[in-house]
């Protein structure tokens, strides 16, 4: 692992916000920068990147080609390829702090990284990204313990910065390059309803199972409205526009809105064996008008009636059968307003709340 060489560059560069193509030009192994600080930056940066989009976006390959001739890479290969060598640098740098020997090119395939990386690949093939996330967060804690009993001069030295900056800023800088640009492009995608499968609908044949599938998926999408929504300050829920004219509370009680409207339209179907058409007037105006009625509630009523209408939607899609789930209209009604439409709004919310507690652009790296 080698140092990218760097050429001059103000100093007072935001590394969380930033062009990419600034941040590469930047000498983060000058001693005048603080050094940690630019860490947890690239770091907020990388992280930040995904925020909102589900599990399958992580799946789809073709962020980038495989630098050995293998298949193309997902988000969730370059996410797991840091997180592993996260592990690496944990296993290696407490030999180099006890006997001042760090590893060399030749330990890796012989110094064929790009071989070696496609190795490296294979044993995260099968990990959910759930669990991915969960490994690359726990390792990066980890590795900031460790590292951090090394000293600057330690961490700035040839050797030092090769093994250890490298992989707490330049590694991250390297992928960050791709899945940054390539999260965007799903997140757009995502918002638009595309479910990154050519059917979403589980249809094995067997009842049971794909009844179970579409409830992981809804759980899926559920925890991760749970981990982005529901820690936002309720002082925020109001004070910026994520899409033009709307607030978090809008998104959130827009939510709510079409869980009620889809647990009545299953219900009426279980009474009179018709499905609802959409409202005649067109989704715009129907949605312009049902969040007029509830732009005088706080968030915390707002989180409260989501909480109850998605109950009740949950309680509603329940007593639909695999078929009748199955359905075009069944399908619409259950799987749109329980998962589709959520994961759209996660996807226009998501990068805002992950960018919400990053430093004030005026404080600067």
């Amino acid at each position: 692992m080698t140092e990218r060489a760097a050429g001059p560059v103000p100093a007072a560069v935001d590394l969380r916000r930033a062009p990419l193509a600034t941040l590469r030009t930047l000498d983060l192994r000058d001693p005048g920068r603080d050094l940690w600080g630019d860490e947890r930056a690239v770091w907020d940066r990388f992280t930040a990147a995904w925020a909102g989009l589900d599990d399958p976006a992580w799946l789809l390959p073709g962020a980038a080609p495989s630098d050995a001739g293998g298949p193309d890479w997902s988000l969730r290969d370059h996410v797991a390829h840091v997180a592993a060598w996260q592990d690496l640098a944990l296993d290696y740098i407490p030999i180099a702090i006890r006997t001042g020997r760090w590893p060399a090119d030749a330990d890796f395939e012989g110094g064929d990284f790009d071989r070696y990386n496609e190795r490296l690949r294979a044993p995260w093939s099968d990990v959910p990204p759930e669990t991915v996330r969960a490994r690359l967060l726990a390792g990066h804690e980890r590795l900031l313990e460790v590292a951090g009993a090394l000293p600057h001069e330690t961490i700035r030295s040839d050797d030092g910065w090769g093994w250890v900056g490298m992989t707490l800023h330049g590694h991250t800088l390297d992928h960050l390059a791709v899945t940054e640009p390539w999260a965007e492009r799903l997140l757009d995608r995502q918002a638009e309803h595309d479910p990154f499968v050519p059917d979403p609908r589980p249809s094995t044949g067997d009842d049971p199972a794909d009844l179970a599938a579409f409830w992981a998926a809804e759980a899926s999408v559920g925890r991760l409205f749970d981990e982005l929504v529901r820690p936002v300050p309720t002082d925020r829920w109001t004070a910026d526009e994520l899409t033009p004219g709307w607030t978090l509370r809008d998104h959130v009680a827009h939510l709510a809105d079409w869980f009620e409207e889809g647990a009545t339209a299953i219900d009426d179907h279980a009474r009179t064996g018709v499905w609802r058409e959409g409202p005649a007037e067109g989704f715009d105006r129907w949605n312009a008008r049902a969040l007029e009625r509830h732009r005088d509630l706080d968030p915390a009523a707002v989180l409260a009636r989501h909480d109850a209408m998605l109950d009740r939607m949950r309680t509603a899609a329940r007593t639909l059968s695999a078929e009748t789930l199955r359905s075009p209209d069944g399908w619409s009604w259950a799987y749109e307003c329980l998962h589709g439409h959520v994961r759209s709004h996660l996807a226009m919310v998501g990068p805002w709340i992950a960018r919400l507690g990053w430093p004030d652009p005026a404080e600067g790296r």
